[in-house]
């Protein structure tokens, strides 16, 4: 894949921090890379609540928290996906968030060739 290696890792990161501190119900977090083309796809997907549709939209903005009291347990300052956002924008590259019925995926794409 071309893309600096450690803002790569940092969105890999946040992804899965994020995961591990929202993962629910069966407490299953899955990291995968899947080749579409000519670019690699990464997801990190986590069983528990999917995202509310009316935050969907700012959980990329700074400071941004969906679920404050949660995000207090465990220190949480809601800089993590808008750093995600900068990087990914930076990169020229696609990302984003899709909501299942038991869980979340955040993924990204980086170019392979």
């Amino acid at each position: 894949m071309w893309a600096d290696e450690f803002k790569a890792e940092q969105v890999i990161r946040n992804y899965v921090s994020n995961a591990f501190h929202h993962v629910g119900h069966e407490n299953v977090i899955e990291v995968k890379i899947m080749l579409q083309g000519e670019k690699a796809r990464i997801t990190v997907f986590n069983t528990g609540m999917p995202i509310p549709e009316e935050d969907i939209a700012h959980i990329w903005d700074k400071f941004y928290k969906v679920d404050k009291a949660h995000t207090r347990e465990y220190g949480g300052n809601g800089i993590g996906l808008s750093i995600v956002k900068a990087i990914m924008e930076s990169f020229h590259q696609k990302y984003g968030v899709n909501n299942y019925d038991n869980g979340v995926e955040f993924w990204f794409e980086l170019d392979v060739k």
